[in-house]
């Protein structure tokens, strides 16, 4: 399956050795994500705690994959990310009415942690939440997979700076 990217990748790339997360959060999380797979691709939802993210639950959301990886859905979203794409559980990310450039670089990325079945870091600079105020976001994307192939979810840790 081929899939389509922005031209240069300009907001996401996967996550290796040298990949510098500047958020403490980002790396916990990725930690904990880390622990969670073991030898594995990814771990199932059936193991993501919410109890265990307490302290992440308003800047993440799981999006579901659909249409293969060509679109994506969500079904939790923290309060902290209803700021810049509004109150969207169940809603499909292709359809979410935010600033366009956001949607642009959270479907480039997720389409990117689906293919690469890895988990994702981006940095958003310059985008705008719904009430048009100007952020710097840092976003990790961590693949869930329910069978151990292919990605079923993505657990998607944002955190924004004005």
């Amino acid at each position: 399956m081929t899939v389509p990217l922005s031209d240069n990748c300009r907001w996401n790339a996967v996550i290796g050795a040298d990949t510098a997360l500047t958020n403490k959060q980002a790396g916990r999380i990725l930690a904990y994500w880390n622990d969670l797979r073991g030898d594995r691709m990814a771990p199932p939802r059936s193991e993501v705690d919410p109890l265990d993210l307490f302290d992440f639950l308003p800047h993440l959301a799981m999006i579901k994959t659909a249409d293969r990886g060509g679109d994506f859905q969500f079904s939790l979203i923290g309060t902290g990310l209803s700021k810049i794409y509004g109150l969207v559980t169940r809603q499909m990310v292709s359809q979410v009415d935010c600033w366009e450039p956001t949607r642009e670089a959270l479907e480039e990325g997720l389409r990117l942690c689906a293919a690469a079945k890895a988990p994702v870091h981006g940095e958003w600079g310059r985008m705008k939440t719904l009430k048009n105020v100007d952020v710097d976001i840092e976003v990790v994307l961590l693949p869930i997979s329910e069978d151990g192939a292919e990605v079923s979810r993505i657990l998607g840790f944002h955190i924004m700076e004005i």
